[in-house]
């Protein structure tokens, strides 16, 4: 008679469970960091949404205050806003809400004979101010950058 031996057998099924286990958890925990970073993103990009319609109200809103606020900046320099307590102005300090920069760069606006604005060439139009406002924060894969550009009248 021949006895079986089943010595060995059990540790490899040890070995092969482990490593099914692991690699398992492996997965579930990139899937879940994955899952977070993902989640993050979308949470900054939200943030910044509204830090770009808050600055868009906010150039209104200095608009609305004083036109000269808006044609007496330098067209093309960057400016930061600052809300007061009371009123929204323009800065060139440069600041940060929590890991977010938002600035402002204001520019003329031209039009052709058909009062269409353009890039290039016709008259420029003192009533109208292009605002391009832009939100920038460090991210886990880089600096992004989000913007939203609008066209400013005054409104006397």
């Amino acid at each position: 008679m021949h006895k079986k031996t089943t010595n060995g057998f059990f540790l490899v099924e040890v070995l092969v469970a482990t490593a099914v286990i692991g690699t398992v958890l492996v997965v579930l925990i990139g899937a879940v960091s994955n899952s977070v970073a993902i989640s993050r993103l979308a949470l900054e990009r939200t943030q910044a949404s509204y830090l770009l319609e808050e600055g868009a109200e906010a150039m209104k809103s200095i608009r609305d205050n004083a036109w000269t606020s808006i044609t007496g900046l330098t067209m093309g320099t960057t400016y930061y806003l600052s809300w007061s307590g009371s009123i929204w102005t323009t800065t060139t300090t440069a600041s940060k809400i929590g890991n977010f920069t938002r600035t402002v760069v204001c520019q003329n606006v031209s039009r052709d004979s058909n009062n269409d604005i353009v890039t290039s060439g016709g008259t420029n139009d003192t009533g109208t101010k292009k605002c391009t406002i832009t939100v920038t924060w460090p991210s886990y894969n880089g600096t992004i950058t989000e913007t939203l550009a609008e066209y400013i009248t005054d409104s006397n």
